[in-house]
């Protein structure tokens, strides 16, 4: 049987990812993080994590009564995870896993966090990939999604022209992200913030 394309994997990345985004330190992760407003004993899944930034970032945020999982498609990602997190001294579960099968049992997590995922992602795994978020989160957790929608408009015509070619990337800068949110049983897909490049949604089950 022919395996589905689950989306790019950055695996080759990996040694050099945290030169090239952004680390635990940054202005902009330590934003994500406040905008999420995570609180001390959270559940929380960080899907598409990476090097786990936002793992480690939501890990100081739950304390040691929390619990923080990161899942990544790309093992070099995860193993890079897992030292990152040894050297600071946390406790977190890192796994290699896919966004459409979730390694976790129904209604378990307080904050599932997307954070520049989706648009790596066919737009089957997508669907998929929100259905099994929805599976796993509480009935009153949220779902803090970052990632491309609608271009601003100061920076449509680059987006446009370095993006659209991207099947995945150009799904989202059509806008159509926020209504197969709500297609696969989020009650709400709430636009908190619009950057110039990114759209930052909290999202609710019910």
């Amino acid at each position: 049987m022919k395996k589905k394309p689950r989306g790019i994997s950055l695996d080759i990345l990996a040694d050099y990812y945290d030169c090239l985004t952004f680390t635990e330190k940054s202005r902009f992760r330590r934003k994500q993080i406040e905008l999420m407003d995570i609180h001390k004993g959270e559940k929380v899944l960080d899907v598409g994590c990476g090097t786990g930034v936002l793992s480690i970032l939501s890990k100081t945020a739950v304390g040691e009564s929390g619990e923080v999982e990161g899942i990544d498609i790309a093992p070099r990602m995860i193993s890079n995870a897992q030292e990152k997190a040894k050297k600071a001294n946390l406790n977190i579960n890192f796994n290699v896993a896919s966004i459409d099968e979730l390694p976790y049992p129904d209604d378990y997590f307080d904050v599932v966090i997307a954070s520049l995922v989706f648009h790596h992602l066919p737009v089957e795994i997508k669907r998929e990939g929100l259905q099994e978020i929805h599976r796993v989160l509480k009935d009153d957790g949220r779902f803090f999604l970052c990632d491309f929608g609608s271009p601003h408009i100061l920076t449509a015509p680059i987006m446009y022209l370095m993006l659209i070619w991207i099947s995945p990337t150009r799904y989202q800068l059509l806008g159509k992200l926020p209504s197969l949110i709500v297609e696969c049983g989020f009650k709400t897909a709430e636009l908190i913030k619009k950057g110039i490049f990114l759209e930052y949604y909290i999202i609710t089950k019910n």
